[in-house]
């Protein structure tokens, strides 16, 4: 066996160690407290109290009611088994959150009535790092994907909020966003640090808080294209501008270290979880920024669409590697 077909199999055993414990690990109770925050947020941008709104990933229950009691449905290995859930956007009094509104199960293949008004998610495997070139590349394929499908599924005007790996921020090439870019604005981001899900040692990956709204019409806006990346040689690392010109929206310190097997990774260090605080605050200020209408007015549409450019680094970077 040669030296790369060696580094690729033990890059690709590390890759289903870190899969097998995340997909273990409980993060039930970090959804429960992102709940209320991504929930203040989307009625801040204007969703309706009471309107449809669609959740899926882990913990979708969770996501929808802010309940901890309601964990997702795991198989006979343990694994979890990831489904679409449906139900009304919540008021803002504590107790909406946990009995008021009922969830109820949305089947993947079901025609749809009338589209949701918002979606929220928290994308599988989103707080590890992997190794192999083909599991990132299943993972930011599999994010583009599902993205696309629940922005397709909201209304015009409508916003989604997902939970994602670092990564899909970071990646260098901007024509992975290109079918996003067709039907949704970019609203903003905040990175939530290492550890933030998941207390166990594979879950220290950084991820983003990404929110997004479905364009009403085709009219372009620079100013909600989806932001550039650069290449940093200095650490090895491609990551999105958008943190270098909002670097309070990184909830933590930023660092860049080595691992086991010679690779560059990215972390964000916040060893007195200071992030629940803080995450308000940087939800608030998107909302503010792109505020439509008061909380209980209906959604209004009719906002601007983007132009999607694709730039490159000032400082052309060694091929892209997922």
């Amino acid at each position: 066996m040669t030296t790369a077909a060696h580094t690729q199999l033990v890059r690709e055993r590390a890759d289903r160690a870190a899969l097998i414990a995340q997909a273990h690990a409980d993060a039930t109770g970090a959804h429960a407290q992102l709940a209320p925050m991504v929930w203040d947020l989307l009625r801040g941008l204007g969703a309706p109290i009471g309107g449809r709104a669609l959740a899926f990933g882990v913990d979708p229950q969770v996501l929808l009611t802010g309940d901890p009691n309601r964990p997702q449905p795991r198989d006979a290995d343990g694994f979890p088994v990831h489904d679409r859930w449906q139900g009304p956007v919540p008021g803002s009094r504590p107790s909406t959150y946990w009995e008021t509104f009922p969830v109820t199960r949305h089947p993947l293949n079901l025609e749809l009535a009338r589209p949701f008004d918002v979606a929220v998610a928290s994308m599988p495997y989103s707080d590890i790092h992997l190794r192999s070139r083909e599991a990132r590349a299943m993972r930011l394929h599999s994010f583009h994907v599902q993205a696309t499908e629940a922005l397709d599924a909201l209304a015009p005007g409508g916003h989604a909020v997902f939970l994602v790996n670092h990564s899909v921020l970071d990646y260098p090439d901007l024509s992975r966003w290109a079918r996003l870019a067709q039907i949704a604005d970019f609203l903003g981001a905040a990175r939530l640090p290492s550890h933030a899900l998941r207390a166990v040692q594979a879950c220290d990956a950084p991820l983003d808080v990404l929110v997004l709204r479905r364009r009403d019409g085709g009219y372009p806006d620079l100013g909600l294209q989806f932001p550039d990346v650069r290449w940093s040689p200095e650490d090895g690392l491609h990551e999105s501008t958008y943190f270098t010109t909002h670097p309070d929206r990184v909830l933590g310190t930023r660092g860049v270290g080595t691992d086991y097997w010679g690779m560059q990774q990215l972390a964000v260090h916040d060893p007195d979880r200071t992030w629940p605080s803080r995450l308000p605050d940087a939800l608030g200020e998107i909302g503010h920024q792109h505020t439509t209408s008061t909380t209980d007015q209906p959604l209004r549409h009719g906002r601007p669409a983007l132009r999607h450019v694709v730039s490159r680094p000032h400082e052309e970077p060694p091929s892209p590697d997922l």
